[in-house]
């Protein structure tokens, strides 16, 4: 009798237990339920993937990100989650040993090259990658699938390059050593990979689009040859001098509270990459996310350059339903003077060279639900009206850093295979 009385007690406890799980779930689930906006993604599929995706990463990054009191434990917080998230992100894609990996030290600069082993209907050009993650964040390996996937899929040698991060290293080291790699493999490419290096593509994502922009634009300007072939540049970061444009709105207005990019860490990221002290400057982010950091002097060429934006918000058939107008400047003295010889530098914020003349065929890429996306609608715009042949694929269900889910979503499958295709046709025709 007493046997039978510890079994029942023992299941009431299962069950007590069992249900005290589905309710924390449930609550916990409720609680971070978020309803997408409309548009984003595409397919139902998609959405499904996103709905579980989305609040998994304000658990993981986003929210304690926001509990650190210094700014610099943020990045590193964040750097760490990134980089066990993305490694789950790929499981999904092998390249089967199909691939020739190998690690190298090009003028001090660690790069990674992804070589089809059986390459007889591969190209005789190269694709050289710089991956993206504010100046502060990612790393080769993040991108390892997505960078194997498109060297086997293209049967073409991928350079992906592991430059310093900021606030470790500030601008313009990235740049340097972006470059010294590049000017090696340039250099020794024929004789080390067999390539055609007047065949060579420059591609970047983010913040690694901002650094492919700058190099292509100082080696044009310093007419350096060989000439790249062609320039790919994903959802790039090219400014923070107008951080008041209808997709920084946007996100104000729509996807505030969302694990997306958001204007606080562009100011971040980015003031980190100057070499400004964030954890002491932390103070500083709501003028420059109100452009109070713009300092009278540099107005003039802001306006100029940025008033192509204009263009842009008449031209592009924009799902913004309800943006807000823009903001009351909160002008900082402090701000401007730090900020005054990064806002138009061209290498710091390459969106800002006023000569975008001879520079190579670009492809622009860009996302609806990403407050980068007008500066790029910009940068593709300034670039046909320079002269400089280009493509600017707009994604009006994407958003910022899906290509980081390249085997999971449909948006971003899609992507890559347009990515795909006009670099092979570029390579062709160089």
């Amino acid at each position: 009798m007493m046997l039978k009385t510890e079994k029942e007690s023992i299941r009431t406890r299962r069950i007590v237990i069992c249900i005290a799980i589905i309710s924390l779930l449930l609550t916990t689930g409720y609680c971070l339920y978020k309803p997408l906006p409309d548009g984003f993604t595409v397919t139902k599929w998609d959405r499904t993937v996103m709905h579980v995706v989305e609040p998994a990463l304000r658990v993981a990054y986003y929210y304690p990100s926001r509990m650190f009191s210094k700014a610099s434990d943020m990045v590193y917080w964040t750097r760490g989650v990134m980089n066990v998230l993305t490694k789950v992100l790929g499981v999904f894609t092998s390249t089967n040993g199909q691939l020739d990996i190998q690690w190298h030290h090009w003028k001090g600069t660690p790069v990674k090259s992804y070589r089809p082993i059986n390459n007889k209907t591969s190209t005789d050009g190269a694709v050289i990658f710089i991956h993206g993650g504010g100046f502060a964040l990612g790393n080769v390996e993040m991108y390892d699938s997505l960078v194997g996937r498109l060297a086997l899929e293209m049967k073409t040698l991928f350079i992906s390059i592991e430059y310093r991060l900021s606030p470790e290293t500030v601008f313009p080291g990235g740049i340097m050593d972006c470059e010294a790699a590049i000017d090696h493999f340039l250099q020794y490419g024929t004789t080390q990979f067999g390539v055609n290096t007047s065949k060579v593509i420059i591609m970047g994502d983010s913040a690694g689009g901002n650094l492919a922009t700058v190099i292509a634009q100082r080696r044009a300007a310093r007419q350096k040859l060989p000439k790249l072939a062609g320039q790919v540049l994903i959802y790039p970061l090219l400014q923070m001098a107008d951080m008041q444009t209808m997709s920084y709105r946007y996100f104000n207005s729509h996807l505030q509270g969302y694990a997306l990019v958001d204007p606080e860490s562009v100011a971040y990221y980015y003031m980190f990459y100057a070499g400004i002290d964030m954890d002491e400057k932390a103070y500083l982010v709501p003028s420059v996310t109100s452009n109070g950091h713009v300092s009278k002097k540099l107005e003039s060429k802001v306006q100029k350059i940025m008033s192509h934006n204009s263009i842009i918000e008449k031209t592009h058939n924009y799902k913004n339903i309800s943006v807000s107008e823009k903001w009351e400047i909160k002008p900082s003295v402090e701000a401007q003077e730090l900020m005054e010889p990064f806002l138009t530098n061209p290498d710091f914020s390459p969106l800002m060279r006023e000569d975008l003349s001879n520079l190579p065929p670009t492809l622009v890429i860009t996302c609806e639900f990403d407050i980068l996306r007008d500066e790029g609608l910009v940068y593709g715009y300034r670039l046909k009206t320079s002269g400089v042949p280009t493509t600017t694929i707009h994604y009006e269900n994407g958003f910022h850093a899906m290509l980081n889910f390249h085997s999971d979503l449909d948006e971003a499958m899609k992507t890559v295979e347009d990515i795909e295709q006009w670099t092979l046709d570029t390579i062709s025709r160089a």
